[in-house]
């Protein structure tokens, strides 16, 4: 039991490694010093926002460590993927705040959620993850909407194949490996 909990533990961290590296977007350490900030002096605010961005994290690991489970269903992990969108919320109001140059961008990502029960995926990937649908945006708004669109895609992969075959389960995998690589950026944009 432990060696199995070790090997999806190092997996999920190469996994997560991997998808910083491979995440479009990617922001070097000068893109991200160069970012406009609005500056918060409040230290509870600064704090809320870390506390929340590393329960999105843990609750991450938690829907992909649930993808091994054989008896995983589709409500199961549409629960653990509209955690994760009501975690990106409360992440976006917060980027919104000191990012104000992502407020429209953001705000039309989060539409999104009227239309997760009928957008399909394909739709899904253009207009949100690509950002058709979305007005243009400096980078640094970018990582802070996948918090909310990866999840998205979650809900609407479990929506197209309620028997979680294995090629869903996989994509589902790589979605909240990804997201996991914009958090580090999100957690340097908005907290530091």
């Amino acid at each position: 039991m432990f060696n199995k909990q070790f090997s999806l533990l190092i997996v999920t961290l190469f996994l997560s490694a991997s998808a910083t590296v491979l995440a479009s977007g990617i922001m070097s350490e000068q893109d991200v010093d160069a970012v406009s900030r609005v500056n918060i002096t409040d230290e509870d605010k600064i704090s809320k926002v870390a506390g929340l961005l590393a329960q999105y994290e843990i609750e991450a690991h938690k829907l992909i460590a649930s993808l091994s489970k054989p008896d995983l269903t589709a409500n199961q992990l549409n629960q653990q993927a509209q955690q994760l969108l009501s975690l990106s919320e409360s992440l976006i109001k917060s980027a919104r705040f000191r990012l104000p140059q992502c407020a429209n961008y953001l705000d039309e990502t989060l539409k999104l959620k009227a239309n997760l029960a009928t957008i399909s995926n394909e739709k899904l990937e253009s207009d949100y993850h690509h950002d058709a649908a979305l007005p243009t945006a400096p980078v640094e708004c970018y990582h802070t909407k996948d918090l909310f669109v990866h999840p998205a895609t979650v809900i609407v992969l479990g929506r197209e194949d309620p028997s979680l075959m294995q090629k869903t389960k996989t994509a589902i995998e790589a979605e909240i490996a990804e997201v996991l690589g914009h958090t580090d950026i999100v957690r340097q944009v908005v907290i530091y």
